[in-house]
């Protein structure tokens, strides 16, 4: 099945009356762009792959009803600023998830098919380690760090892209104190998916009446060869 036609299936799913209940869909790949900083100091700024994640959104309301992201082990990236005498920064696991009393709030269209939220509160949890290629141990060596939080933040999905993205994560906030520095590391990100392949049952639905078109086209074809 072509991907632009599974687009086009998912947006007039979510355009249709019969989206008022909420339909799930499976994002296969991603990307966040990660920044720290520390103070005004930019520490990182990189973009790192991301694996799929589903996402169950009602058109009616419209509103996010549920996802569920669990982050891969990034790749060593390297700092552009050194940081408590780290140079390289590890993201060790990652997951955000709706907390208790998630919602969707200031729901604003920016597009026919294009909707923007603000949404949580959501939970966030990560483990953080960071190293120094130097040779020289760095001052404080309790890595890795965990962190969990809740938050509210930045959301916006697109039917007609098939786009999904939270803007704004705040992943870590990682006190200076710990690391012999006067500022907080605080490391933010902007996850975005793009590409959906619909539900299990929507897939049936939809393999099912690809079929029955073809059956009808074949015998249109039959009864024309014999007249």
């Amino acid at each position: 099945m072509g991907r632009g036609l599974v687009c086009v299936v998912a947006a007039l799913l979510l355009s249709s009356p019969a989206a008022a209940v909420p339909v799930t869909f499976y994002f296969s790949t991603g990307s966040a762009k990660i920044t720290a900083t520390a103070g005004s100091t930019l520490i990182v700024d990189t973009t790192i792959a991301l694996d799929g994640l589903f996402v169950t959104f009602d058109s009616a309301v419209p509103e996010v009803v549920d996802f569920s992201i669990t982050a891969p082990q990034s790749p060593s990236i390297m700092m552009l600023n050194p940081y408590g005498g780290y140079d390289t920064f590890v993201i060790e696991s990652a997951s955000i998830d709706p907390a208790v009393g998630f919602s969707n709030f200031s729901v604003t269209p920016s597009g026919p098919n294009t909707w923007n939220f603000l949404v949580g509160p959501v939970d966030v949890m990560g483990v953080y380690s960071a190293s120094s290629t130097g040779g020289v141990p760095p001052p404080v060596m309790n890595l890795p760090a965990p962190f969990s939080g809740s938050s509210f933040i930045n959301c916006s999905i697109d039917t007609d892209l098939m786009a999904f993205e939270l803007l704004g994560v705040t992943l870590a906030q990682l006190p200076g104190a710990s690391f012999g520095e006067a500022n907080d590391l605080i490391v933010k990100a902007d996850l975005t998916w793009t590409g959906v392949v619909p539900e299990p049952g929507t897939a049936v639905l939809l393999a099912s009446g690809l079929a029955g078109l073809a059956v009808r086209r074949r015998r249109a074809e039959s009864r024309r060869t014999r007249t």
